[in-house]
């Protein structure tokens, strides 16, 4: 089994019980997404937002995965379980957030290196009216989204669309999906439960990458390592490069 194809699984079991209580929205995206950006100046201050998603006092996590298989993955597809932003007009409310890859050709050679791309381009979003306060490597994500904002429309649906407009850009990308929890604090512990061994996976792709430490007894990621092909196949790519710049 490849790199996260349980976690797919674990994605798909989730949704269909949040489905099952009536609790689940879908929506496809067939872009572009027309909303305008605001890059240098998208301030939201306290006093002008409308709905605050996973501030530090709630549950939040954001993470991405991808799949070395398209067809696994149904593009453009936007999923929310719980209410959409106008519905949450004056609220703060836990969050979580998914961006699920179908791709092509991942392998030990190249998955660090678009791991790093795909890492940064889901936070390369600059909607107006849509601020993020913080994005950081432990999984959480807390956004602001303006008065103005929610009056001129936005919704999860529009900032799902511009992810999948982002990710498509890039050509090993086949087939992009987006997932939002806003339900209640249970739905996000929910899936942060299924983003750990997601962390982990690419914890250990960091600390090979990054330390280029492949001494597996030394390591506290060994147990993922010797479970994930494609992980076992990084090891050894990168310890071939180690070891032909040092010929």
């Amino acid at each position: 089994m490849a790199l996260f194809d349980q976690n797919l699984i674990e994605i798909r079991d989730y949704l269909a019980r949040k489905a099952a209580a009536g609790n689940v929205s879908e929506y496809f995206h067939t872009g572009p997404t027309r909303w305008p950006t605001e890059k240098n100046r998208n301030l939201v201050l306290g006093q002008d937002t409308a709905v605050e998603l996973g501030n530090p006092k709630d549950a939040s996590t954001a993470f991405l995965f991808w799949v070395d298989d398209p067809n696994a993955v149904r593009h453009g597809r936007v999923t929310i379980v719980g209410p959409d932003l106008p519905e949450l007009n004056g609220r703060r409310v836990s969050f979580g957030r998914v961006v699920i890859v179908g791709g092509t050709d991942f392998d030990g050679e190249n998955s660090y290196d678009r791991y790093r791309e795909m890492e940064l381009l889901r936070y390369d979003i600059h909607l107006k009216g849509y601020m993020m306060r913080s994005a950081s490597q432990y999984g959480r994500e807390w956004s602001r989204v303006s008065r103005q904002a929610l009056a001129d429309g936005i919704s999860l649906r529009t900032l799902g669309g511009a992810l999948i407009d982002t990710f498509s850009e890039r050509n090993y990308v086949r087939a992009v999906e987006v997932l939002f929890v806003t339900g209640n604090r249970e739905d996000v512990l929910e899936l942060q439960e299924i983003s750990e061994p997601v962390m982990k996976r690419i914890g250990a792709m960091n600390k090979m990458a990054e330390e280029l430490s492949f001494d597996c007894d030394a390591c506290d990621y060994s147990d993922v390592c010797g479970d994930v092909a494609e992980l076992r196949s990084m090891r050894s790519a990168l310890k071939r490069k180690e070891a032909s710049a040092h010929e």
